[in-house]
């Protein structure tokens, strides 16, 4: 027998935080998430980003998204403590984490800071995310977190230009794995979607030229495909722990 459930109906009356949301796939995701009955507030940088995916989600459901503004690109992280971001985040019972800076370079090109913002943005920023929404989801007895990891980091160890990125994407899956490990008694899931190379508007022509030719039948990922995987993560309770690439099968030139 195959049991079948209403999406909406599980998101409907929750409230979901996507950081990063208000460009590619995040901002997508957000949609999505409105679509199938969530109350969602959109982070990011640019107020007018956040009302363009706000306008696209009144559009469609009728229904208004909460915005929250917040630069993560000084990676000064003291106002946070007291910020309406974290508020958002300890009153969430959904939280998805796109935001996530990727660098390519060397590791002898690597500087200080390099290393501390890579690690920074792409692993302690989804931490510190999480450890803020459990409090809450623990009392509910219910939540869903999304993170995403990178091309190929559930596998891999090494990388030419990317370590420091991909260590750091890989350190997700262990965030991901260990959070579904011991908060599942509380009804909370905890997954990963890792992309393969996804075309959105941060790619410019040049780049997505040289991406496309890396990918399984020529193209790159596209948000929709992306968005709609981890859609399906948050939706079904019986996945926790999953870090699921969406990348054709992509593997790396030798």
């Amino acid at each position: 027998m195959i049991l079948r459930y209403n999406i909406s109906m599980i998101f409907d009356g929750k409230s979901a935080l996507v950081i990063g949301g208000s460009g590619g796939i995040g901002a997508e995701l957000s949609v999505l998430l409105a679509e199938n009955g969530a109350d969602v507030t959109i982070h990011g940088r640019s107020s007018e980003k956040i009302s363009a995916v706000s306008d696209i989600i009144l559009s469609k459901t009728g229904k208004t998204a909460g915005a929250v503004v917040y630069d993560f690109s000084s990676c000064n992280f003291s106002s946070m403590e007291t910020s309406a971001l974290k508020e958002c985040a300890e009153s969430a019972d959904i939280i998805c984490v796109c935001y996530g800076p990727f660098l390519q370079k060397s590791l002898h090109d690597m500087t200080c800071e390099d290393w501390y913002k890579t690690s920074l943005l792409n692993y302690s920023l989804p931490g510190f995310f999480v450890s803020t929404a459990l409090k809450g989801m623990m009392s509910r007895k219910w939540g869903r977190i999304l993170l995403f990891g990178g091309t190929g980091t559930s596998f891999r160890s090494e990388f030419r230009t990317n370590a420091a990125y991909a260590g750091a994407k890989t350190a997700v899956g262990t965030l991901v794995r260990s959070t579904a490990a011991v908060y599942a008694e509380y009804g909370i899931t905890c997954n990963a979607v890792l992309p393969g190379f996804t075309r959105t508007e941060y790619i410019s022509e040049e780049q997505a030229a040289v991406l496309s030719g890396k990918m399984p039948l020529g193209t790159m990922v596209s948000v929709q495909s992306i968005a709609s995987a981890g859609l399906f993560l948050l939706s079904n309770p019986d996945l926790n722990g999953v870090l699921l690439p969406v990348d054709r099968g992509w593997m790396p030139c030798s």
